[in-house]
């Protein structure tokens, strides 16, 4: 199950990790407020992974650890321990909480409250997501100094990635970091209207108001790294 409206960084990536790994699923776009099919994925929130007789996975280290558990070959998370926990934490503070999605919408919350959605989220949607969060004022504060933070440690990621002569973030083969890495970067820097031509308007806004709030904070590097994943072996 993943996001209807488009792009959720989340379900985006758990689509990126199951191409990656190449496991054939069937995805179902869920609406807010359809109660049948949140009964039937078992949580009522996306992205859900359901596979086989298994408790229904929703959150980003199960959902990924599922991918590689499925896929052993395909290095979406390392296989040398000291490595594969680099990995987990790198993820966490992309995707985890008070990551840089995770902050990323905080802030788009926050400056819908407080221009009464003529920035940020539409009104309804900040207030909606303020409440379903439980959003405080002083994460509100701190997520845009949480946002550059995690953009700055990508960065230096990417950077000592190069240096050591590998095309990707953990090697010469894309994971699921470089997956996480790209659907986060892109509420950040979509400017390209046919690269999501599904998205609503509002949304588009959103984006677009936090970009401004960013100024120059994603590295050109970072863009073309997102760049080359979609590019690549995988279509986000």
């Amino acid at each position: 199950m993943v996001a209807s409206v488009l792009p959720s960084p989340w379900s985006e990536a758990a689509k990126g990790v199951l191409r990656l790994a190449r496991v054939p699923v069937l995805a179902v776009r869920y609406r807010s407020g359809d109660a049948e099919t949140a009964a039937w994925m078992g949580a009522s929130n996306v992205p859900v992974v359901r596979y086989d007789d298994e408790l229904p996975r929703t959150g980003w280290a199960e959902i990924t650890q599922l991918a590689a558990r499925l896929a052993p070959d395909r290095g979406i998370v390392p296989s040398d321990d000291a490595a594969r926990v680099r990995a987990f934490g790198l993820l966490h503070e992309i995707a985890g909480e008070d990551g840089l999605g995770w902050n990323a919408r905080a802030w788009m919350i926050h400056a819908g409250l407080e221009s009464g959605g003529a920035r940020g989220f539409p009104l309804p949607v900040a207030r909606y997501l303020s409440s379903r969060y439980a959003l405080t004022s002083d994460a509100a504060t701190r997520a845009p100094r949480r946002v550059r933070a995690v953009l700055s440690l990508l960065d230096a990621e990417l950077a000592r990635a190069r240096a050591a002569g590998h095309a990707w973030l953990l090697g010469d083969a894309p994971s699921a970091l470089d997956v996480y890495a790209a659907t986060s970067l892109t509420p950040l820097v979509l400017r390209d209207d046919a690269e999501c031509p599904a998205m609503v308007p509002s949304l588009r806004g959103a984006f677009a108001s936090l970009r401004d709030a960013l100024g120059d904070a994603v590295s050109p590097a970072l863009v073309a790294h997102r760049e080359r994943v979609i590019e690549r072996p995988i279509t986000l």
